[in-house]
């Protein structure tokens, strides 16, 4: 995520498509790797057994929306309106301290998704941890821009072709 304490310009990059989904993720100017691709690169080789579970759910819970059946709104965390986070369900845990992985995501459509970053909770509330409240954050901006952009297009969230469009142009 970049700095709060530079401007940062940006564009919803897309980062992988199938018949059933469109996946984007923000990429910042001055950036090499969208905020899904850090977030891959950071967790990706986590030694812990449980993260490594959790990773590895958010992987194939992500190759399943590709794959199979889109981004239902069941397969998603509630993190208030269209802020999403994957995995779904932690199973409960023993080992106080570690934590859990989380990815941070906006769900437009079932057919469209912006995958930003995350990284290990290990308090109760993402709230509660300056980093994920961060990445959160970012992503209800840049959801609010959506929104607005979808208003004054006269369409909703519903209109495949004309939200990726808005997708693919704004200026985060």
């Amino acid at each position: 995520m970049p700095s709060n304490d530079v401007f940062c310009m940006g564009k919803l990059e897309l980062v992988i498509e199938s018949d059933n989904v469109s996946i984007y993720s923000p990429k910042y100017d001055g950036e090499t790797l969208t905020e899904f691709e850090k977030f891959m690169s950071n967790n990706g080789a986590l030694s812990h057994p449980q993260l490594k579970k959790d990773f590895d759910e958010i992987i194939a819970r992500i190759q399943k929306m590709l794959m199979d059946c889109g981004a239902r709104e069941n397969l998603f965390r509630l993190e208030g309106r269209n802020i999403k986070a994957l995995p779904l369900i932690i199973e409960h845990r023993r080992g106080r301290g570690v934590g859990t992985v989380r990815l941070y995501c906006i769900r437009i459509s079932d057919r469209l998704l912006i995958l930003g970053n995350g990284g290990i909770k290990k308090v109760t509330r993402f709230e509660d941890d300056p980093v994920l409240l961060g990445i959160v954050n970012q992503l209800r901006d840049i959801e609010r821009q959506i929104f607005v952009e979808t208003r004054k297009a006269h369409s909703d969230y519903e209109d495949y072709q004309t939200i990726k469009i808005i997708i693919e142009t704004i200026t985060i």
